[in-house]
């Protein structure tokens, strides 16, 4: 099978995070071209053209919705949806060279707990640090602007992901699980399904600074509880093995390039 790779320039991380992991997992079987005219089919990461393509294609998000019935996109295409395809995590975060923190923290320093940063964010983070230093003051939130390592992801005591909605898929939740990093997220369903509905991580109402600040500090500071949420992620991390989605993508692209 050719297969034709879109990155939109508004595609999201999660967009682009999976078209690095589809592109590694795809080539190793399949042609990956670079041109429409040399392609079976074509994977839109991101909002998809109004028109659509000229060859059967898939993609993230459905398209708009056209105001005229000439506009409507052509076909075949279909829907590569976040909660019906697993998702999957580059192999280096299953690195276990460098699993074993928190033990790698010296007695004394204070608990480091992350989140990738985006606008979105940014007021429950605020909120909920307050709310911490009322009860600690050893507790340091870093924010990464940039694509965590899974250095950065083991080298942290929690990751915490305050998605305040549905559609943000940015929170890194997977790959933390793979670098055998505990987890708070905000309970929407995208977080349900990585965290197993709470029994791999911690899970929160959305926009609920209080319920947050709860977990991360059961998640740091009562063990006998984040201990087995710690051991069920581990026993469960290979969900998020790149070759889950390879097959269901396979099985998408032959059924749109079948109803072409």
């Amino acid at each position: 099978m050719r297969i034709l790779q879109v990155i939109v320039p508004s595609a999201s991380e999660f967009d682009k995070k999976c078209q690095r992991v589809d592109l590694a997992s795809l080539s190793e079987k399949h042609e990956m071209v670079s041109s429409e005219a040399a392609a079976d089919l074509a994977h839109v990461y991101g909002p998809p053209p109004r028109r659509g393509l000229s060859i059967p294609w898939v993609a993230s998000s459905a398209p708009p919705r056209p105001r005229f019935a000439l506009r409507r996109p052509k076909g075949p295409w279909a829907l590569v949806s976040p909660l019906e395809v697993p998702e999957a995590v580059e192999e280096r975060y299953f690195d276990p060279r460098q699993h074993g923190h928190p033990a790698t923290r010296q007695p004394g320093n204070p608990f480091v707990i992350a989140a990738f940063a985006r606008p979105s964010i940014m007021n429950a983070v605020e909120q909920t640090l307050v709310r911490i230093h009322r009860f600690r003051d050893d507790i340091t939130w870093n924010l990464f602007e940039r694509v965590p390592t899974q250095a950065d992801l083991a080298g942290v005591d929690l990751w915490v992901d305050p998605a305040t909605s549905e559609i943000d898929l940015d929170g890194f939740v997977a790959e933390a699980i793979a670098a055998g990093t505990p987890v708070a997220a905000t309970r929407i369903a995208i977080n349900d399904r990585r965290l197993e509905q709470g029994r791999t991580g911690f899970l929160v109402p959305p926009n609920d600074p209080n319920e947050l600040t709860h977990a991360i500090l059961t998640a740091l500071f009562k063990p006998e509880v984040a201990r087995q949420k710690i051991e069920a992620a581990r026993q469960t991390a290979g969900k998020f093995r790149p070759r889950q989605r390879l097959r269901v993508l396979e099985r998408i692209y032959e059924n749109a390039i079948r109803n072409r």
